[in-house]
This record gives structure tokens, sequence and C-alpha cells, in this order.
């Protein structure tokens, strides 16, 4: 596509009027919510370009270029004095398309637990279509307000908006920080040690934010045009090719910075780490009858492992044992069996509980990770109770879990509240079950807790075939680089693998393939700059956001109160 068949949002015929045609014989809602066909296509363009920037799919480039169509559409609208419904629809309208694309398999995936699946597909659409229309709009009034470029408001609000994501309690869902479409090119990928993910979705939204301006000087509407010629101010060439050089200079300064990090950041070896990927489907794990046939080709493969290396750890994936291991007396005996005869410990996925009170039904029970050590001893360190749990599959959004405890795949699940690493005798362990890859705080409290490793044990077998197992995957190529410790993935159905402290993956088994690997896993001695002071470029960019919603808020008053 050429640049001047981008649709741009409130343009018809080229001119950049906004389009207000009036939309007949709708209710309000709708016409407020129905986009002209100018501003669906922008919005679309900037989804299609968003969805296919992400693993799976080889189009990291896009990332880099997708929110021009949206931004171009808000500056117009907000230079041009078009309302501010506009702004909201482009958001909107972006990320039903957006999300709607790269987030499909939550329909697929949690069909397995509930019939309502498709509801939850379309309730978190829903939901980010809000969100996204909120920072839509907001970058709507700090254009108007401010006449900055879009290369600074379009950074500010996009990175406020992934922060908000991130933190957003029990609806935190930061599935597609802009950074992650990185996460398969490690020299551009280095970055994140700075300030996380949020810091590399800094430089991309900036990106974005200097081609749109780049395209709005080369591209006037009517009303720009005619600003210029009152103020006998012609457009340069400047002012279309400044930013486009800005936008290269960045990128060379990421890369140069990832080459440099790439040759000089130290490798030290910790510890020959064993994983089990058993391969068990998600009918099976469903099923109650099936669940104490697992531990078999655990141990199975775990002996099988263990016959021709001898690690200093094995892994098994999320919820490897998925009931209480009080109910399972076989099951505490076959850990016993296989760390005494070999003399590794098994750090393993299992269902565990606190008791709350004296009666029958006082008690709170967790995803969680258990350690049996080299003696064959259970207990001997605390689990691990996953603090970040999937919204209504795990924990029902803002209730007591209790109400759901009698209903499975529904929202019963205690959040834990410690992240206090594993002891070893190579070095501390921290772990991360399943979805909890996807949040860097998670990590980095325990790099500052000490930990030389961090381990992801995860059952990704309800995602099925499609995009989402890559999608998840990814995420803890950026928490290796964050936090500088190398990464082992010990997956039920894949993809395990190991991801050594720069980022880059090896040894990865196939999806749906029983197996098991080995891995010399590594360390650095490095406290990076996002581990010692945080997402400072995200919560820099949150507070600025406040600020000038605060103005906006503030000059609203006066004007109504004059």
């Amino acid at each position: 596509m050429t640049p001047a068949a981008i649709p741009i949002a409130g343009a018809r015929g080229g001119t950049g009027t906004p389009d207000r045609a009036p939309i007949r014989g709708k209710t309000g809602f709708w016409r407020g919510l129905r986009p002209t066909g100018h501003e669906l296509g922008a919005a679309a363009l900037s989804g299609v370009l968003f969805a296919a920037a992400f693993p799976p799919f080889p189009g990291a480039a896009l990332i880099l270029i997708c929110l021009v169509p949206l931004a171009i559409g808000i500056a117009r609208a907000a230079d041009g004095g078009a309302p501010v419904s506009v702004a909201a629809r482009l958001g909107a309208w972006f990320a039903i398309v957006a999300f709607g694309l790269a987030l499909y398999w939550i329909a697929v995936a949690l069909s397995l637990f509930t019939s309502l699946a498709f509801l939850a597909y379309i309730a978190t659409l829903i939901g980010m279509a809000a969100l996204v229309a909120l920072t839509t709009t907001t970058l709507y009034h700090a254009r108007r307000l401010t006449r900055w470029p879009v290369a600074i408001l379009l950074p500010v609000a996009w990175v406020s908006l992934e922060l908000l994501l991130a933190y957003f309690s029990d609806l935190a869902f930061p599935w597609f920080p802009l950074g992650l479409a990185m996460a398969p090119h490690p020299v551009f990928a280095q970055a994140a040690d700075l300030s996380g993910v949020h810091g590399l979705s800094l430089w991309i939204a900036a990106t974005n934010g200097l081609l749109a301006d780049a395209w709005l000087a080369a591209m006037p509407s009517v009303a720009s045009a005619t600003s210029a010629v009152r103020r006998r101010a012609p457009i340069g060439r400047t002012a279309i090719i400044a930013p486009v050089a800005i936008a290269l200079a960045l990128a060379g300064g990421v890369w140069a910075y990832g080459a440099w990090r790439l040759r000089t950041v130290v490798l030290a070896p910790l510890a020959r780490i064993g994983i089990v990927q058993p391969n068990i489907s998600e009918d099976e794990k469903m099923q109650r009858e099936m669940r104490g046939r697992f531990i078999v080709p655990l141990a199975a493969l775990t002996r099988e492992a263990e016959a021709h290396e001898r690690p200093a750890l094995m892994l098994w994936p999320e919820t490897a044992l998925p009931d209480f291991l009080v109910n399972r007396p076989d099951w505490r005996d076959s850990l016993r069996a296989l760390t005494r005869d070999a003399h590794t410990p098994i750090l393993f996925g299992v269902i565990d509980y606190t008791v709350t009170g004296p009666g029958p039904q006082d008690y709170d029970y967790f995803n969680a990770a258990m350690l049996v050590d080299s003696a064959g001893r259970i207990g001997t360190q605390p689990a691990y109770h996953k603090k970040y749990l999937v919204p209504i599959v795990e924990r029902v959004p803002f209730l007591n879990p209790r109400w759901f405890s009698g209903i499975q795949y529904f929202g019963g699940f205690g959040r834990g509240t410690s992240a206090r690493p594993f002891e070893l005798p190579f070095g501390r362990v921290g772990v991360l079950i399943c979805y909890e890859s996807i949040f860097p705080q998670q990590s980095r409290r325990y790099r500052r807790a000490g930990a030389d490793l961090i381990v992801n044990l995860t059952n990704d077998a309800w995602f099925g075939k499609g995009t989402a197992p890559y999608q998840h995957e990814a995420h803890l190529r950026l928490r290796a680089i964050e936090t500088r410790v190398g990464v082992v993935r010990a997956a039920n159905t894949g993809i395990s693998e190991y991801i050594d402290p720069l980022g880059r993956t090896s040894g990865a088994l196939p999806l749906f393939v029983p197996g098991t690997a080995i891995y010399d896993a590594q360390t650095t001695a490095i406290q990076s700059p996002y581990v010692v002071l945080g997402d400072w470029a995200g919560v820099a960019c949150a507070i600025a956001t406040i600020a000038l919603m605060a103005v906006v808020v503030v000059r609203r008053q006066r004007v109504t109160g004059g």
C-alpha cells in the first residue's frame, strides 16, 4: 500500500475535513459508536498491523508503524476541532480489530472449561475497547491542549495504558505490550534491561509518533494548510525529514545498545536443569478419574532423563500433580523414591491449601509449586502459591474465592502473597507459574530477593496449536533480559526450552510431543537498571498523563466558569 492510500480518519476525499454526516434513524448510543468509513479504515489498518507484529508471525517491524494511522486520525481530529467522540471511536474500533484478531484463542481455549467462553472473549474485547478509547481520548485532549508533536504525546499515553494493564488488580492483563514484538530479536530487545518491556514500548510508540508527525507535515489537512498560509509559514522539508531521521537514529541507538550488551554481558555457568514435558491432554487433566495416572509418565520420563545425566534440579510443569498431596500418599512415595534414587531434587506443580479456621470448609486452595529435596523430603521449604491468577478461570475478579470453591475451573483459587525463591545448593530459584510470566514485576521481585535462576512451570495445553503458545513464551525472553538471569521453561505440552540472560533460546521441545531435556543454565552478576529502579519510564509516563489531564480539567472548569 502506498502512503497516499492509507485511510485517515476525519478526512473526506483527501481534504482532511471532519466527516460529520448525520446518521439517521439510529439510537444515540449507536450514533456515538458507529464509525465513519475513514475512521474504521484507519482503526482497522492499525489493528491488523498490530496483530501481525507479534509472535509467531515474522512481522516485528510492523510494530514500528502500526499506530501511525490511528495517531494521524486522532491528531487531525484534535487539530481540526472535531468532537472528542472521533478519538474515542478510533480507539475502540482499533481495539476490537487488534485484540479481536490477536486474542481469538480466548474463545477457543476457554471452551474447554465453560460454554460461556465466547462471552468471555467478547467481554475481553469490550474491556480493551473501553481502555484504549480512554487512552485515545486522553491523547486527543493532550493534543488540543498543547499542540505538542505526536512523537511526545503518543508514547506517554500508550505506555500509561500498558502500565494500567499491568497493575489493574484482578483484571490485570498485560499480554500485548508493544515491546513484546521485539522478543524474538535479541539485539533490539536488550534495552529491556533499562526500564523493562515498557521502556521498549516507549521507543516503539515514539517511533510511531515520529512517523505520524512526518505524515501530518507531508499531507496537511485543509485546516492546517490554511493556518500555515495565514502565518505565511510554508511547510518545509525539514518538518518531514527531521522526524524520520530521528526515528532512524532511535532505531540505530537501540540496535547499538543491544549489540554492545550482547558482546559485553558475561554469562556465568550455574547448574544443569532438567525438565519433563509429559504432554498430557487437557481433556485428560480435567477428568478426576485420570489424575492418579499422571505420575506414571512423569516418573518414567524423569528416570529416563536422569539415566543419561544427573541434573542439579528436575522441573515438572504446572499442576503436574493436580490434587492435594495429602489425598495422594502414593504420589508422596513416588516423589521420595525418585529423588532418593537419583539424589536430584524435583520442583513440581501441584494443588496446595492452607487452613483458615476450625471448620471443614475453612481453607483456601492454591495453584502451587513444591520442592522435594534430594533426600526425599517434601515441605522443608514453603510451597510457592501463584499470585497472578487468570481472571474467571482461576479467580473471579473482586469476589470472595470461597463462593466458587465448589465449581471447577471457575474462580475458586486463593492468591499467593510472597515471592521468596527456593534455596538450592547451586543458588536461589524463583518460580513463575503459567500466566505469571507476563508480569515483569514478579520476576523483578525474585531478582531483588537474590534469585540466580527463574523457572516457569506452565500448562499451555488448553491453548491448542494456535498463536497463543508462542505469544506466551515470548514474554519470558524479555524477563530474562530484564533480570539478566537464565530462564528454564517446563511446559506440559510445550514450548519447553532454555532462555539465556541475553534472551536467546535453545533446546526447545516441539508442541504436543512428550520428552525431556537438560539445560546448562547460566546467570550473571548484573543488577540491571530495571531490577534496581523498576519501571521508571512507565511511571514517568503515567505521572505525565495524569498531569496533562489535570490541566485539561482545570481549563475546562475555567471556561465553563467564565
